[in-house]
């Protein structure tokens, strides 16, 4: 018989037998259950809470950072860089930056892309061979507007120039990770389907984009290749830093008072944040592990969103983006060349008159000129001088494939090329000497070429004044349209100009 216990009454109770085997399996998976909806609820809601008060922190805490002990450490470290060196632009690159896993549904992944400006600088001096150094300029968006022949800075005081060819060209290029430019390759691109003359996929839309022969071409005949002023440590000529950036650091002056403030609210949120994030630890290791990543701080802009992540990923990508934001025109990251962004990446380079302008661009040569032109209309006026005789000389039958092509060209949206050639165009159609299908085919492009959506002359625009120009010119052509539209999109361009008050390239 089993035991029994007395109680005051003198009633002999039975003790509870013990919970079954069964009984306590559905007890834990009861409490199982509990705690995963507590995590995926309130768990939830508290990692979210702890990701925006480190957040906050961590901004405020940069800040102060940047514009306080970094100045004072800057202007120590580069107190002994007396000694300047011109160095030159051997290699250069955009490194393009973005996680194809974090791209959405609508396949928009130029809103997470970062483009950062990167080259490799060689220099001599006294101290026997040659030196090379790789820098890596400001970190932006890569979006529709980031245009590869704008990019003339690393950073402010910092240049920046592309490789130049024997005949004068700069040759942009791109650098991506493998499997991010791999995505692009293998991803259509939303329009395929819509329209027959569209690229197929997203890759195809950057090579169609960022492929602008014309603007390349003009900015590298208006400007020499840019120099690279260093200054340097004599006792350490491998640690040389961009000239540019070590006369803008020299002086650290009171901006440290500056810094007290953010550091101060920075702080605040910071232990605040932990608290939340930490609430069942003991008071000392709480405070260990709080103070602890304070003294990687230097280190957060690149370190700090990665471990955020794990936390919150949207609250980690937007506090990622406003660190960038903290140092953006004046950040440069030194290194030895095999150590610069994606210094191993795959490489899309856009040579003028190559890829998609093979047929047209790539059919003609130019020679570099004896000397810079003085100004971008002066540049472009070079070039169509250069295109106009060489395309007059070829055979009647090469001619008409030509302007046939830069029609279809222009209809697919590749305008890379068709600038330089309106010259070429007007004079076939004009010249009485012409065969039939040579006028018809230089017509029918330079309807197409006024016809929208035009490439329209902007104020900003290399050779402003000389793209206007030569769609004046075409008021004189006997194809139906191009006359009346070619003089619509000439005032429309003035008018801009006249309207913003922009002074022309």
């Amino acid at each position: 018989m089993g035991r029994k216990r007395s109680t005051k009454a003198g009633v002999e109770i039975a003790p509870a037998p013990p919970p079954s085997a069964k009984a306590r399996l559905g007890e834990a998976l009861r409490a199982i259950a509990i705690g995963k909806v507590a995590g995926l609820t309130v768990g939830w809601g508290v990692r979210l809470y702890a990701a925006i008060f480190l957040g906050a922190a961590a901004v405020f805490l940069t800040v102060a950072w940047k514009s306080g002990p970094q100045r004072v450490l800057d202007a120590r470290e580069y107190a002994s860089f007396t000694a300047a060196a011109q160095g030159r632009i051997v290699e250069s690159w955009l490194a393009i930056e973005f996680d194809p896993a974090r791209v959405g549904a609508g396949g928009f992944w130029r809103g997470s892309a970062r483009a950062t400006p990167c080259a490799v600088v060689e220099y001599e001096g006294d101290w026997g061979s040659p030196l090379r150094r790789a820098f890596c300029g400001k970190r932006l968006q890569f979006n529709e507007s980031y245009h590869l022949h704008d990019v003339g800075e690393m950073a402010t005081d910092v240049p920046f120039d592309w490789p130049r060819e024997a005949n004068g060209f700069g040759v942009p290029e791109m650098r991506f990770a493998p499997a991010a430019l791999r995505w692009l390759a293998q991803t259509p691109q939303p329009d395929a389907d819509r329209d027959a003359l569209a690229p197929r996929t997203m890759l195809g839309v950057l090579e169609r984009e960022s492929d602008r022969p014309d603007d390349v071409a003009i900015e590298s005949w208006a400007a020499p290749s840019r120099a690279f002023p260093l200054a340097l440590d004599p006792a350490r000529p491998a640690g040389a830093m961009p000239k540019g950036l070590v006369d803008g650091r020299r002086e650290a002056g009171s901006v440290w008072l500056v810094s007290l403030m953010p550091f101060a609210a920075g702080a605040l949120l910071w232990y605040f944040g932990m608290g939340i994030f930490l609430p069942a630890m003991h008071p000392a290791a709480r405070l260990f592990f709080t103070v602890l990543p304070l003294l990687a701080l230097p280190w957060w802009e690149d370190a700090l969103p990665r471990n955020l992540a794990r936390i919150h990923p949207d609250v980690a990508e937007v506090v990622g983006e406003m660190l960038e934001s903290v140092e953006r025109v004046e950040r440069v990251v030194a290194s030895d060349p095999d150590e610069a962004t994606l210094a191993g990446g795959e490489a899309l380079r856009f040579r003028v008159g190559g890829g998609a302008y093979a047929e047209t661009l790539g059919r003609l040569r130019f020679a570099k000129p004896e000397r810079p032109a003085k100004s971008g209309d002066e540049a472009l006026a070079a070039l169509v001088a250069s295109v106009t005789p060489q395309v007059g000389g070829l055979p009647e039958a090469e001619r008409e494939a030509l302007f046939v092509r830069l029609r279809q060209d222009k209809e697919a949206g590749r305008t890379g090329a068709g600038l330089f050639f309106l010259a070429a165009a007007r004079d076939a159609v004009l010249d009485p000497g012409s065969s039939p299908g040579v006028r018809q085919s230089a017509g029918d492009f330079l309807w197409a070429w006024v016809t929208q959506p035009v490439d329209e002359p902007w104020p900003q625009d290399a050779g402003f004044r000389e793209r206007v120009r030569l769609f004046e010119m075409l008021k004189d052509v006997p194809t139906t349209g191009v006359p009346i539209m070619s003089a619509s999109i000439a005032e429309r361009a003035l008018a801009r100009a006249a309207q913003k008050g922009v002074t022309p390239r």
